[in-house]
């Protein structure tokens, strides 16, 4: 393999990386290639890409062939118009959403999605990269607290695996150049430095939780719609 290309969901900036594997492989070059969600196992398919950082789940069906390495979480968000009222909040609730228009990709790509979005059609769930990966000054995110969060993973097709795969997962891990560990086959592992700055679960135990704050003044009225409140 004289050089090595890498496809990315949007959302995944994985420039730190890119840079580590230029500075450990100067021999062979690596380039980024953007795939969009639903294309990012058939660019694996028909050879587009070496390797894919997906957003999971993927269908099981195409998860069978694949090597997968989970490296890092993403926070879900709402996406709006930038004059729908849910921006007076700073962070949301799924009872906040009852009664708006919810908007899915269906056939979409993720910034045609947005386009829909910004023209004030309904809102969108999508993780917090894509948001500030997409968002434009006609739209605004606000975190959902209570829906799960996303997985990134590194996936390849297991037909495919080399040394490179390998190398790419001990930068991923963030182990040093020349550990031993980097000869590890092993495809489940620790989360790895995340690419787009959200931090990994810790591996710390986690501290007792902290009684609910009260609720900031101006939250949803009886209707269930966002009320006024302290605008960011």
């Amino acid at each position: 393999m004289d050089r090595f290309r890498l496809g990315g969901v949007p959302g995944v900036t994985p420039a730190k990386w890119m840079r580590v594997w230029r500075e450990r492989l100067p021999d062979v070059p690596i380039d980024l290639l953007a795939v969009d969600e639903a294309d990012a196992v058939a660019a694996l398919r028909d050879g587009r890409v070496d390797a894919v950082l997906a957003r999971l789940p993927l269908p099981p069906e195409d998860a069978t062939e694949l090597h997968l390495v989970q490296l890092y979480e993403e926070l879900p968000v709402v996406v709006s118009a930038k004059g729908h009222p849910i921006v007076a909040f700073e962070s949301v609730t799924v009872a906040d959403l009852e009664g708006e228009t919810m908007l899915a990709a269906d056939g979409m790509t993720s910034a045609e999605l947005f386009e829909v979005v910004a023209s004030g059609a309904g809102l969108a769930i999508v993780p917090m990269s894509v948001a500030r990966a997409l968002g434009g000054d006609q739209t605004r995110h606000r975190v959902v607290t209570d829906l799960p969060s996303t997985t990134i993973a590194l996936a390849w097709l297991q037909t495919a695996d080399s040394p490179l795969h390998q190398e790419l997962i001990g930068i991923a891990r963030g182990r040093r150049a020349g550990s031993s560990r980097g000869t590890d086959r092993e495809h489940s592992v620790e989360p790895g430095q995340s690419a787009t700055g959200a931090k990994p679960p810790s591996s710390k135990p986690k501290q007792p939780s902290r009684p609910d704050r009260p609720r900031r003044p101006g939250g949803p009225g009886r209707s269930g719609r966002p009320g006024p409140g302290r605008r960011r």
